[in-house]
């Protein structure tokens, strides 16, 4: 038995008023962010003090006690959660200045881009059980102090309450989703000596060592490109115009989920065949950057390597790639990747 970490993504639904309620919550959850940040940086340029999560912890434990009204009425699991996003953008900052990368200084964030409430320290109490139908399935519900109550439309049961380790809600538009992230005993997969490698690209989305191909993915753009032209007639900023943007975001959000479920065959089916898998080592970003240069020295084939990009990048071969890495430690399996100028036919001699 195997000690694993899994998420469950789920749909979730409130009343009217209970979107307006996270909406609120998440403007706070900004305000609260920003003034992190301005405390840090205000500490450090005045006495070069380097203010920790303890510290801005405590003080937030202040701030509730003297708003009774707005984060003294919410779960303080809400604001800590915040003050730990914060904590990790500086923590990043210092990692990327230790090992010389640019860039990476936290940043004020825009309450348009601020959608999820993370929850520090999930309590045994939040995901409950109420009632059983008539087929046998549990119906589930969050109750979180200071938030609405959150339904959720779940098809598989979910593991016991006292193994919940996450707990995210995110609001996009009216669509609400809630990762769950829970520690499951888990049987790893029988040992297979069995070996492949895999070379990804274009024309097919991933050629096995063992002829075995997975045909390229094709993205139907007609429903985007109309949506498209429908919002290009409205009124810039108009309640229509606005209706057009969420028709839009609900289309690319079906595609992305149907590509994931898709990705999540591919990489199963793998992981339960073969004992030892080989990823082609490729730099994805590298290989997607534009080829229109700069004023002085301007690019050539600018129109067919943008086309190329978008080939590559409907692919998601680092979806692929993020999914073969963890179901490989889940079930045991040796994961491996060779250079990408080493052909698929030479893998196994490669690996080996």
């Amino acid at each position: 038995m195997v000690m694993i970490h899994t998420t469950y993504q789920l749909r979730g639904y409130c009343s009217q008023s209970g979107y307006k309620q996270i909406a609120d919550t998440l403007l706070d959850c900004v305000k609260l962010y920003n003034g992190a940040l301005t405390h840090w940086r205000g500490a450090w340029k005045s006495a070069g003090v380097n203010v920790s999560l303890y510290d801005q912890m405590k003080e937030f434990t202040q701030v509730r006690r003297d708003d009774t009204e707005g984060w003294g009425s919410r779960s303080i699991h809400i604001g800590r959660g915040v003050l730990r996003r914060f904590d990790r953008a500086k923590n990043t900052f210092f990692r990327r200045q230790k090992s010389g990368e640019k860039g990476g200084y936290p940043r004020y964030r825009s309450s348009y881009k601020y959608r999820t409430i993370e929850i520090a320290a999930p309590t045994k109490s939040m995901p409950m059980k109420p009632m059983i139908d008539r087929n046998g399935n549990g119906k589930y519900y969050i109750e979180i102090k200071g938030l609405p109550v959150i339904r959720l439309r779940n098809k598989r049961e979910l593991p016991e309450s006292e193994n919940l380790k996450s707990l995210t809600i995110t609001l996009r538009g009216r669509t609400l989703t809630v990762n769950m992230g829970y520690a499951v005993d888990r049987e790893p997969l029988p040992s297979s000596d069995k070996v492949v490698g895999i070379d990804v690209g274009v024309t097919d989305r991933m050629t096995l060592s063992d002829s075995a191909f997975v045909s390229r993915r094709g993205v139907d753009r007609t429903i985007i490109e109309n949506a498209l032209r429908r919002r290009d007639r409205c009124k810039r900023g108009s309640r229509e115009y606005r209706n057009r943007n969420r028709v839009i975001a609900n289309a690319h959000r079906r595609q992305a989920i149907r590509n994931r479920n898709e990705c999540h065959r591919i990489t199963t089916g793998l992981i339960r065949d073969y004992g030892l898998v080989a990823v082609e080592k490729l730099q994805i970003p590298n290989m997607t950057r534009t080829a229109k240069g700069t004023v002085a020295k301007p690019g050539k084939k600018v129109a067919q390597k943008s086309g190329l990009n978008r080939s590559i990048a409907e692919q998601t071969w680092g979806i692929i790639r993020q999914q073969l890495a963890y179901k490989a430690e889940w079930a045991g399996v040796s994961m491996s990747r060779y250079l990408p100028n080493t052909l698929h036919k030479n893998v196994l001699s490669a690996v080996l």
